[in-house]
């Protein structure tokens, strides 16, 4: 059977010729449909050719095949006369009738050409219309992004809105995707792009600069910024859905201000900006103003990506837009949106440094960076290196050192620093010096080992107190401190970096200043010159001090000097753990002391320290540890309530150390002198006369002192069995002499037995001479070996002047003492008499009829005494005794010494008379005193009198008053005579 011939084009309906077109479309014939539409016209309008191609050819047909062909049919004008002369075959709808071909047609569901979501002020321009609808088309099936750019890039000067459209649509996204971050494609559909606004919009474009960081060499945020952020900013307009930003009248200003921009404009391209300060009026709603807000937000913790954004970028002028502005319909942006959006960068460049969290030097450079970048935008001077000198730094203009009272911490928050008129980041010139001293700030305090965040220095300098700055200035001192091999140089160094960041070299001369400039101005001059004063001298750098404290204008008074310097000296001696003063601590504060001590020749304070550093240094010597197995340190001295108190503890844990009484009582002395306490025997307070000088006070006390420590030794003596030295010690150190007894003293005594100023007042105040006395008086050795006869005349001794010098209430303990030590030797001279006249009687025996003529021996009767013999000077001592029976009472035992005593006192007159005065019992005693240091023998023939035999004189006496009640003696007044 035979195939019917195809219809003829010119025959087929205009659904037929639809049909066909959907049929050539689908098969991506383009040359076919390039016949078909220009030969019926009439059945294929453009709009609905337009619309088959957007439905039924594949989106995967690259452009270049069929862009010509949509250009002639938007056009209507088929020119294209290098084009093929393609036969149309009609088969596949020539067997069509009408009525179905009517009905297919019904079916196809066209896409219309406007695309979906299109904007309202998009123009009508049908081809326009197509190619965004067709763009989108082949994005969401292919993601063929270079196949729109084919396709639409050839209309680009067919109207703004494409122009428009594709610059801050498709060309980011290609750049984005093809030519950036290949590796890491955006994933968002074109049309979903083209949705985002503000905010949204830039942190999709630079998400990916952000993700690299701030490095050197792979930052690539300027770029990204000119060649992402920059196009899509150029449908700012499109995006917010109106055509214009100002009135007619402003467009008018705009026009004529055009020229004068230009002539602003230098020859290297670099924009400048106008310092007119950011007020509310600038604030423009762009989406710049977004990428402001982005580098804030990012300069807190990726401050390098910002500042390589601010080096590299000149603005919102600064955009690459790949040549497709040429020919633009309208200007990328208005000159006063522009000169707007300029102040704004430079703002976001001065918040970004305050922003910035990190402390670190690289944070400091890089603010350094966006400072000359600024200085290049503003046309300012630029910045001097970071590492000039501070003699060299830049001097501010005093009244920019300060906010508006009105501001509040609040300014230094990161959401802050971007409103209108911000004190610290609104370009001014005054914003800008401001921003370089806080950059040198960091940079120094860097350079002194504390590392400081801008915002911290702008925190400290307008909202710290006197007292925060005082204690960062601690904290940097502290710091310089620590590197033990710093020499002079750096010191001086240092202490240059410091003034600096007090004044900001603002009036250096000024020497009534008070406050300086700088971040610690706040910090009294008087208080900041002290403490730099404390860190020389504990950094030992006397020279310096010299110089600056004691040459020249002086900083700080003389009693200001010496109240630091004693305190350091005092600070060091209480650090010490050894008391010797050539090592640690103790040396350190002996040459501070040193050093300055021909400053402070008549202080007081200066002496104190040095008798202290001495104490210590000669205790050292000695073993000696506290309570609990603590070892003694030198502070323990300064802490004590009783700093005498350690010496006892030296002689109790040094045998053999009271022998040392001199360097013992050396060392209470210099206590004494330190002004330190020093407790009485009794553990009470001295009692000073209140018109007692300094001297005669600090003489009295050494005088306690050496007295008590003499006590002290006495006691280890004892301890140690040794009595001579504690003998010695009392007769030759504690014993008063006749003089000091006899003396007045109209001072009240605390131990007054009377109220008379006899010659007992001045004595009867002293407690450490009849307490050792007492002590050493009732002393019993440890062994059982017997005493000697001159062990207890030494003891009686001893008691006698413990009598003398006692108070009321301890004559009874004292008395029994004395008169167990008198029994104890009047039963060993009994004893030691009995064995003479054995001996004798012995001797003289000659019973035995062969003895020879001086052969006094016997066998079995030789006297023990012969080896031994003791000596026979004492005479007997039964001799002259009285026939009275012994007591059987206190009382009779005191009565019966009493009347004893008075048979053997002094002869008191020629006569030998037994009446006396209370006078001549007073020489007595006296006489009695005196002779405690003699070897007891009589001169000039004078009879022996023993020295027990005072304390007859003090009974029968000067003390018939005070005893007389105890021994039932008769005052003198009422002796007969």
């Amino acid at each position: 059977m035979a195939t019917p011939a195809p219809t003829p084009l010119k025959d087929l309906s205009a659904d037929q010729c639809t049909l066909l077109a959907v049929h050539y479309a689908s098969s991506a014939d383009i040359p076919a449909l390039h016949s078909l539409t220009p030969a019926r016209l009439d059945a294929l309008p453009s709009e609905l050719v337009l619309r088959i191609i957007l439905t039924y050819l594949p989106e995967s047909v690259d452009p270049l095949s069929y862009r010509a062909y949509i250009s002639e049919v938007g056009s209507r004008l088929y020119i294209d006369v290098d084009r093929p002369n393609v036969d149309v075959d009609t088969s596949p709808v020539s067997g069509l009738d009408e009525a179905d071909a009517r009905k297919q047609v019904k079916k196809l569901h066209l896409r219309e050409i406007r695309p979906p979501r299109f904007p309202p002020h998009a123009p009508e321009d049908l081809l326009t219309r197509f190619l965004c609808h067709r763009a989108q088309l082949i994005d969401e099936e292919t993601g063929m992004l270079d196949a729109v750019v084919r396709l639409v890039e050839p209309f680009l000067e067919r109207n703004d809105y494409l122009r428009v459209w594709f610059v801050s649509s498709v060309l980011p996204l290609i750049r984005l995707n093809y030519e950036y971050y290949p590796e890491d494609p955006f994933s968002e559909s074109l049309e979903a792009f083209s949705k985002r606004q503000g905010r949204a919009g830039v942190d999709a474009l630079l998400s990916r600069a952000a993700k690299e960081g701030g490095g050197a060499d792979d930052s690539h945020v300027a770029r990204d910024v000119k060649s992402l952020v920059g196009p899509w900013m150029y449908g700012h307009t499109d995006r917010k859905k109106r055509k214009a930003f100002y009135s007619k009248d402003k467009q008018a200003q705009q026009a004529q201000q055009e020229d004068k921009t230009a002539e602003d404009d230098l020859a290297d391209g670099v924009r400048k900006i106008a310092l007119d300060g950011v007020s509310e009026e600038d604030k423009t709603g762009h989406d710049w103003e977004q990428v402001y807000t982005w580098m804030v937000r990012h300069a807190q913790d990726n401050f390098p990506l910002v500042t390589h954004l601010v080096e590299e970028w000149d603005g919102p002028s600064d955009v690459d837009f790949g040549g497709y502005e040429q020919g633009q319909l309208r200007p990328y942006l208005d000159d006063e949106v522009l000169r707007k959006l300029e102040l704004q960068y430079a703002q976001a460049a001065f918040a970004s440094c305050y922003a910035a969290q990190s402390s670190s030097e690289e944070t400091v450079q890089g603010a350094h960076g966006v400072l000359a970048r600024l200085a290049e935008l503003l046309d300012f001077v630029p910045p001097p290196d970071l590492a000039t000198s501070v003699e060299s730094l830049p001097a501010v203009e005093k009244h920019a050192t300060v906010l508006d009272e009105s501001q509040t911490l609040q300014d230094l928050l990161p959401e802050r620093l971007l409103t209108p008129e911000h004190p610290l980041t609104t370009p001014r010139m005054q914003t800008y010096m401001l921003l370089q001293m806080h950059v040198y700030t960091a940079y120094q305090l860097h350079g002194l080992g504390f590392t400081s965040s801008l915002v911290d220095v702008a925190r400290v300098q307008f909202y710290g107190t006197a007292e925060s700055q005082l204690e960062l200035l601690r904290k940097l001192l502290r710091g310089l401190s620590s590197p033990a091999k710093r020499d002079s140089t750096d010191w001086v160094a240092c202490r240059a970096k410091l003034v600096w960041l007090w004044n900001w070299g603002i009036d250096p001369d000024d020497i009534a200043a008070k406050n300086g400039a700088g971040m610690l101005g706040k910090i009294d001059k008087e208080d900041f010159e002290a403490e730099m004063l404390k860190v020389f001298t504990d950094a030992s750098r006397f020279q310096i001090i010299e110089q600056v404290y004691f040459g020249g204008t002086p900083t700080l008074s003389l009693s200001q000097i010496e109240s630091i310097v004693l305190g350091k000296a005092l600070e060091a001696y209480d650090s010490a753990s050894n008391g010797n003063k050539n090592r640690g601590g103790i040396k350190k504060a002996n040459d501070i002391i040193t050093a300055f001590r021909s400053h402070f020749t008549s202080s007081d304070r200066f002496r104190e320290i040095m008798a202290l550093i001495s104490a210590t240094h000669a205790l050292s010597f000695y073993s000696l540890t506290l309570q609990h197995g603590v070892p003694f340190q030198p502070v323990s001295i300064r802490v004590s309530q009783d700093p005498i108190g350690l010496v006892s503890k030296v002689l109790e844990q040094n045998p053999k150390s009271y022998t040392q009484v001199d360097d013992l009582i050396a060392i209470g002395r210099n206590m004494a002198s330190a002004g330190l306490p020093i407790v009485p025997l009794e553990g009470k307070p001295d009692d000073y006369d209140e018109s007692m000088t300094g001297a005669e006070a600090r003489d009295k006390a050494r005088n306690d002192a050496e007295r008590r420590i003499t006590f002290m030794s006495i006691e280890a003596a004892l301890r140690e069995d040794d009595f001579e030295t504690a003998y010695s010690y009392i007769v030759s150190r504690l014993t008063p002499s006749a003089a000091e007894i006899t003396a007045p003293n109209n001072k009240p005594s605390r131990h007054a037995r009377n109220t008379s100023t006899n010659s007992l007042a001045a004595a009867v105040d002293d407690d450490v001479s009849w307490r050792a006395a007492f002590l050493a008086g009732r002393y019993r050795p440890s062994t059982a070996t017997p005493p000697t006869l001159r062990r207890l005349e030494q003891r009686t001794e001893l008691l006698s002047l413990a009598l003398l010098l006692a108070p009321v209430s301890a004559l009874t303990d004292i008395l029994s003492a004395w008169r167990r030590c008198e029994e104890e030797m009047t039963a060993l001279q009994l004893s030691q008499a009995q064995a003479e006249e054995e001996f004798d009687d012995a001797a003289d025996r000659r019973e035995a009829p062969s003895q020879l003529p001086g052969h006094f021996a016997v066998p079995g009767e030789q006297p023990q005494m012969l080896l031994g013999q003791k000596r026979r000077e004492m005479g007997r001592v039964g001799a002259g005794r009285g026939e009275e029976e012994a007591p059987v009472s206190m009382f009779d035992l005191t009565r019966s010494a009493a009347r004893a005593f008075s048979r053997n006192a002094f002869p008191l007159g020629s006569d030998g008379a037994t009446a006396r005065n209370s006078t001549d019992g007073s020489q007595g005693m006296h006489a009695s005193v005196d002779s405690l240091g003699s070897a007891g023998s009589a001169e000039d023939g004078q009879q022996r009198v023993r020295r027990r035999d005072m304390v007859t004189n003090a009974v029968s006496g000067g003390l018939a008053s005070g005893l007389g009640w105890v021994l039932g003696a008769t005052p003198v007044d009422r002796q007969q005579q």
